[in-house]
């Protein structure tokens, strides 16, 4: 990957051209956006401290981890190992929801100057050689996302020119394994790579199965004054290709305690009265929403097809029905 990253842009262009063109995919920035991100996480993955610190999950390990959507997902989410940002207190002891909620913020607010004071200077000097570096620090972030703005060449509309980096302490840790990362242009013409792959610690897909599961759920108990967060479909859309993958699925449903540890960790880490996770268990999980939240899901659905690609793009309607009969699966074994 490193041969690619130094080549001239015009010889980027061409390659991502042609990997586009043999994909079936109109947006060469989707190729050129995807060579990046795998390039960043070889740098992430590679280097001697961060290496030990960071653990890759959510949507963009299914894709380029685990092959399991064709969804182009823009932000790379990486576990930070949270015994950085605190030696006092283990996150996971039983408190006091005040308590717990103290804990929560010192460990938001440790991570934020972590990121600034320690990791920033160790990234510039992972991804300088081709990127820039900066701290998006608005008041959603709050200093927990590095933006990698990568050597871009196309001018895509609706694809961010920047890679995020959403780096949390407030995650699982385990269980993760090595795996290995590609990008699409390596795919199609590896000849052209010295280093077509690269390894990666990611998070197992059936945590992140129940992740998806429990995010649904979250949404099937939204109160009708609560708007839904855009691009939230996504969710839908993800945990139906994972529930298409048989083995996957299966491997899931044998795996309950991974559920059970989801659950509490939304419950301690973000809590939301109205997300009733305690029902969040085989019996009374939910994954299809009301009414109100489904309208809005289909809209938003609707807004984020160019994000989807290859040969199937399931329709709202299959994937309410497909979730529709995983949570009679889940409920009654």
């Amino acid at each position: 990957m490193n041969r690619v990253a130094a080549f001239s842009a015009q010889e980027r262009h061409e390659l991502f051209s042609m990997t586009a063109a043999h994909m079936g995919i109109g947006s060469v920035a989707i190729i050129e956006k995807d060579f990046w991100v795998c390039w960043t996480l070889k740098q992430l993955f590679e280097h001697n401290k961060l290496s030990k610190l960071l653990i890759f999950k959510g949507g963009t390990s299914l894709s380029k981890v685990f092959g399991l959507i064709t969804r182009f997902s823009e932000d790379v989410d990486l576990v930070l190992d949270w015994r950085q940002v605190t030696r006092d207190h283990n996150p996971m002891d039983d408190r006091s929801k005040r308590q717990q909620s103290k804990i929560n913020e010192t460990l938001n607010d440790n991570a934020i100057t972590y990121i600034a004071e320690t990791m920033m200077p160790w990234l510039k000097k992972a991804l300088g050689s081709h990127c820039e570096l900066d701290i998006k620090a608005d008041e959603k972030d709050q200093g927990h996302v590095v933006r990698v703005r990568y050597p871009k060449i196309e001018n895509p509309i609706g694809i961010l020119p920047y890679i995020q980096l959403e780096i949390g302490p407030l995650a699982s840790w385990l269980p993760h394994s090595k795996h290995k990362v590609t990008p699409y242009a390596a795919e199609h013409f590896p000849q052209l790579f010295n280093e077509p792959h690269s390894m990666v610690q990611a998070i197992d897909a059936e945590r992140t199965f129940w992740e998806k599961a429990t995010i649904l759920h979250q949404e099937a108990n939204r109160p009708e004054d609560s708007p839904t967060p855009t691009r939230y479909s996504r969710h839908y859309y993800d945990l139906f290709m994972m529930a298409a993958d048989a083995s996957l699925k299966a491997s899931a449903l044998r795996k309950l305690e991974l559920l059970n540890d989801v659950v509490l960790f939304k419950k301690k880490f973000y809590p939301r009265n109205w997300a009733n996770y305690d029902d969040a268990v085989t019996g009374s999980l939910k994954l299809v929403p009301p009414v109100h939240v489904l309208t809005a899901m289909q809209k938003d659905y609707d807004a984020m097809q160019e994000m989807i690609f290859g040969d199937y793009r399931p329709t709202f309607d299959e994937i309410i029905t497909s979730l529709g009969k995983l949570e009679t699966e889940i409920n009654h074994p």
